[in-house]
């Protein structure tokens, strides 16, 4: 597999946030203040996805006391994107607070992806 780049897009630059995330992302990263790459019907999350056991067992185990700033609710994605033709290779869309994309099948569409 050759090289494949990294981009990430954010919604907001709060403080020194983007460049503090640069610690663990040593990909691009967009800021899209106005929301554009989210598409024209943004995904939401709410208190209700919060109050789920799953979600209140995962609570209890963060270890870094992370921020409260910013808005928080708007869900996002991954998406694998070859060169050219190749084109949308995985898409996941969050369709729940804090739902993981399947890192395997990432890994395979990023095996897919063509020099």
């Amino acid at each position: 597999m050759g090289t494949v780049k990294l981009h990430a897009v954010v919604k907001e630059d709060l403080d020194t946030e983007i460049e503090d995330f640069r610690e663990f992302f040593k990909g691009e990263i967009h800021l899209d203040e106005k929301k554009d790459f989210y598409g024209p019907h943004q995904r939401v999350g709410g208190m209700s996805d919060l109050m789920t056991f799953k979600m209140m067992g995962a609570y209890r185990k963060i270890k870094e006391q992370g921020n409260m700033k910013g808005e928080g609710w708007v869900m996002g994605g991954v998406l694998v994107v070859g060169p050219g033709d190749q084109g949308l290779l995985y898409e996941h869309i969050e369709a729940k607070v804090a739902q993981r994309c399947d890192i395997d099948e990432v890994m395979e569409a990023v095996n897919k992806i063509s020099q």
